[in-house]
């Protein structure tokens, strides 16, 4: 299956894009609570999410707000925006994935923690344009990766770390001696339905900026407009998983 090895930087920076949106703590809680229950007002939300303190919520639902995920029909009363209702696809694409190569544990995980779970090992600066870089260019030393991915050290050192912790890349040797690369892992490879996912939501954001990069980006390269797709062929449709909001237990951890 291809993956971000064949993506153009633009759909790269349509990943990233996505993840920045959808990946701040709650966002998916909030979202398919709203979705489960039609529009609610503060409380409600609240009362459905109690582990969410109720200053955090009201910042959290602005800051959707601002971000396109929610409306106010009337006052005092969220419901999803048409962009909101949107990110049913890409939460089932993240939450199949968590389940697929991050099984440990997880079994008893609501499929809203599974899902922002995986964004937040998406999250951070750097992270999509290092693993674009590794798909691009397969095992890469530490130095080489470094500036393909146009980091500072420091940043950089931070950033490879947490995804080792996350299990989105490794070492090909067990040391950081001479020789030693950094490759994906099997999970990050897995990824590919994840990232057709959120680019696709990325340009539904922003079709009209969208279209007009990608047929800037398709003339660079001097291909045609068809091959504007994030991947050079379909993936198959993920199975719909029910989105329940509903915690069999507490949220695992916060990221």
């Amino acid at each position: 299956m291809p993956d971000l090895s064949n993506a153009p930087t633009r759909h790269t920076e349509l990943v990233d894009q996505a993840v920045a949106r959808l990946s701040p703590r709650w966002t998916t809680w909030t979202l398919q609570t709203i979705q489960h229950h039609g529009p609610m007002r503060l409380t409600e939300i609240n009362s459905a999410l109690p582990w969410v303190g109720v200053h955090a919520m009201a910042q959290i639902v602005r800051r959707m707000q601002t971000s396109g995920l929610l409306e106010r029909p009337q006052f005092g009363v969220y419901d999803l925006t048409p962009l909101g209702r949107d990110t049913q696809s890409v939460h089932r694409a993240l939450s199949t994935w968590h389940r697929t190569h991050l099984v440990n544990g997880t079994s008893s995980l609501a499929e809203a923690e599974l899902a922002e779970d995986s964004l937040g090992r998406l999250r951070g600066k750097g992270t999509i344009p290092l693993l674009h870089a590794l798909a691009q260019y397969g095992p890469l030393p530490n130095g080489a990766l470094r500036d393909e991915a146009a980091f500072a050290t420091g940043s950089f050192h931070y950033r490879i770390t947490q995804l080792q912790t996350d299990r989105l890349i490794t070492r090909t040797t067990p040391f950081s001696g001479r020789g030693s690369e950094y490759t994906l892992t099997s999970a990050a490879r897995g990824l590919t339905p994840v990232y057709a996912e959120l680019a696709e939501f990325a340009r539904r954001a922003h079709p009209a900026t969208t279209q007009q990069a990608v047929r800037a980006s398709a003339a660079v390269h001097r291909s045609p407009a068809a091959s504007s797709e994030l991947f050079s062929h379909v993936f198959a449709p993920q199975p719909r998983v029910p989105a329940y909001v509903t915690a069999r237990s507490h949220p695992s951890r916060t990221r």
